[in-house]
């Protein structure tokens, strides 16, 4: 059987592309921000087996209980989690190339919505299939991506600091394409185009939203807002 040629290019994704010099990276993913496209590079830059991807409880408890020599044999290490959970479990995190994507908040709790009603593995797909998105908007965890960069949803001013000081490099999710190019550049490594995956599930965009839904989803996501607006002028080129 002959494979479309797409798929292709993550044929090679079990192979390591990098030279032994080329630094480790570690990737916050915070969720429905582009990660999955950086992750796609990484596995082209690394190899499947030189990375460690946390993106379940149970693989943050599995690389919580390895041997700390395990941990700090990865390549690339990240996932769903605060960066609270990986600076105790890796340490010293000098040597690594830190990167973090993020989003306007309002876009990024309508992404997160669309996604989990378009998954039908997901935990909470059915019960959001019958849910508005203004009812999800209501039990929504406010201020998410303040609250994973520095453990507290009200600090703004820190989240500012870490990003532009803790992070190497980092990008809005609209920026990704950039900030993978300047990656496989860190990493010395032939680049191959951005792959985006989970893009575009189907369901309600911003313009399609009354003007309650989205004061109720501004108004849970104040400090990401402003988070957003403290780092546009701050953009990576």
């Amino acid at each position: 059987m002959r494979l479309p040629r797409e798929l292709l290019p993550w044929l090679a994704f079990r192979f390591r592309r990098a030279g032994k010099d080329a630094p480790p990276t570690f990737f916050l993913h915070i969720p429905k921000c582009a990660g999955s496209s950086v992750w796609a590079s990484l596995y082209d830059i690394y190899g499947t087996r030189h990375i460690y991807h946390a993106n379940s409880r149970r693989r943050r408890e599995r690389f919580a209980g390895m041997p700390r020599d395990a941990r700090l044999a990865y390549s690339a290490v990240g996932g769903h989690a605060p960066l609270k959970f990986f600076r105790e479990h890796v340490g010293d995190m000098g040597r690594y190339h830190k990167i973090v994507t993020l989003r306007d908040p309002v876009d990024r709790a309508i992404s997160e919505y669309n996604y989990i009603r378009a998954q039908a593995s997901h935990p909470r797909n059915k019960e959001l299939l019958s849910q508005s998105l203004r009812t999800f908007a209501e039990s929504l965890r406010p201020d998410r991506q303040v609250t994973l960069l520095t453990g507290r949803g009200d600090d703004v001013e820190g989240a500012v600091e870490i990003v532009t000081q803790f992070f190497d490099d980092w990008a809005f999710s609209d920026g990704v394409d950039n900030l993978v190019r300047r990656l496989y550049r860190v990493t010395g490594v032939e680049p191959r185009p951005a792959m985006h995956k989970n893009k575009g599930a189907s369901g309600p965009r911003r313009p399609d939203l009354d003007v309650a839904t989205i004061r109720l989803l501004q108004d849970r996501n104040r400090n990401d807002l402003a988070l957003i607006a403290a780092l546009k002028d701050r953009r990576p080129q």
